[in-house]
């Protein structure tokens, strides 16, 4: 039996998509000025528009010099290997997303051979990483809920795990056992979904069985948006949302300061220095920029502003859920409501999460973030180059209270 057609109609529209760029356009304009960072103050965050009025063709002068200095930069570290295999990265995840068609994903409802018959309550959650944005907690609160949901006596019935751990594809899963949507294996998982096979794990009526006996499915990555589309059961959105200001400077103290997961994003010349000396605008110029809504909206287009509205969709849709970092226990609160989460444990959750602290900075590393955190040219500027996903950022925690309120449906 699926869910009752009046209580379908209850979702709140999607707004047009005339209305959300003039409104992206609008937030991205006042965030721009206003957002929050953790090192500006008040007068830093204010008065943005009297210091531009006085000192405007100073601040001229110095935007120019910053764009001759971002093509140097540009010509000596964006053909480094790893920075090059990101953005290829980011191209192919657009192309199988979007079939490599001009514009930027949207979430479509479809009817699906397994149909929604719980109410607030889906087959697959399917957790969009953002990075820097508290994925090691919210790892633990995914991996807490499979095992609670997925206890030991509804594991008996089925003889077997939901995806045992010796069997390809399972083995290659670096999330195991969570759903694999990692730069690594999400085309390997888009691909099992989309044909249902091996049909012992992907196929319909072992979908169907799943669901029917309680069992849920649950995934962790940065690459999974589009997959509800393609599994034939029902699928929602979970991810968590930080201010982009915020955000943007953890992830350049963690990858170029602190040098994470083994100097990574690090090109040759910073490994064999031991240092990386980029400041903090240098460093979004050196990624080519740091636009997380390509997780939220893949694609392509030459109107930016598109992919503003095309996220606010999504996350506007009756089929995601979103959480907001700076208020991450309130989120988790509103999380356990739903059926297949209420047996989530808080207190053993931050338990965990005090064991996977980020790496910390010595004095000097210190000292350089410190230098850039507290000049507000430099925060001003960041924010200017923010200013898309601020907007959306921005609608997020407009629409916070309003989408937990309402009922939760499948894509």
């Amino acid at each position: 039996m699926g869910v009752d057609r009046e209580e379908r109609r209850e979702a709140r529209p999607l707004l047009s998509r005339d209305a959300d760029v003039e409104r992206g356009a609008r937030d991205a304009y006042e965030a721009s000025a206003t957002s929050p960072s953790d090192s500006a103050d008040e007068s830093a965050r204010t008065g943005w528009f009297s210091t531009w009025s006085r000192n405007k063709w100073l601040v001229v002068f110095a935007f120019a010099a910053a764009v001759a200095v971002a093509e140097g930069i540009r010509g000596t570290y964006f053909s480094d290997t790893d920075i090059k295999k990101e953005r290829e990265m980011k191209n192919k995840f657009q192309e199988i997303v979007r079939g490599g068609d001009d514009g930027y994903y949207e979430i479509s409802r479809r009817k699906k051979a397994v149909e929604q018959s719980k109410k607030d309550s889906a087959l697959f959650y399917n957790f969009i990483h953002i990075p820097k944005t508290g994925g090691t907690y919210f790892h633990q609160v995914v991996r807490q809920a499979e095992r609670r949901v997925n206890n030991r006596h509804k594991m008996a019935q089925l003889g077997d795990a939901v995806f045992p751990r010796n069997e390809t594809p399972f083995m290659h899963w670096q999330t195991y056992p969570l759903v694999d949507t990692t730069r690594a294996r999400y085309e390997d998982t888009f691909e099992r979904f989309t044909t249902g096979t091996p049909a012992e794990y992907f196929g319909t009526e072992r979908l169907r069985d799943l669901y029917e006996k309680g069992i849920r499915i649950f995934s962790k990555g940065s690459y999974g948006m589009g997959l509800c589309e393609r599994v034939n059961a029902p699928c929602v959105y979970l991810t968590v949302l930080r201010d982009p200001v915020k955000q943007f400077i953890s992830h350049y103290k963690y990858s170029c300061l602190a040098g994470a997961e083994n100097r990574r994003l690090w090109n040759d010349e910073m490994k064999a220095k031991g240092a990386c000396d980029l400041g903090i605008l240098e460093w979004y110029d050196y990624l080519g920029g740091d636009n997380w809504l390509h997780l939220l909206a893949p694609g392509k287009s030459d109107n930016k502003d598109a992919q503003v509205s095309a996220a606010i969709k999504n996350l506007d849709a009756p089929c995601f859920r979103y959480l907001l970092l700076d208020a991450l226990n309130d989120g988790v609160e509103k999380l356990k409501k739903l059926p297949d989460f209420r047996h989530l444990d808080i207190d053993v959750l931050d338990e965990r999460a005090n064991k996977n602290a980020s790496p910390g900075l010595g004095a000097r590393e210190s000292e350089q973030l410190l230098k850039y955190t507290n000049d507000e040219n430099v925060m001003r500027e960041l924010q200017q180059r923010l200013k898309r996903p601020l907007a959306v950022y921005a609608h997020a925690v407009r629409q916070y209270e309003d989408q937990w309120a309402r009922s939760l449906f499948s894509c």
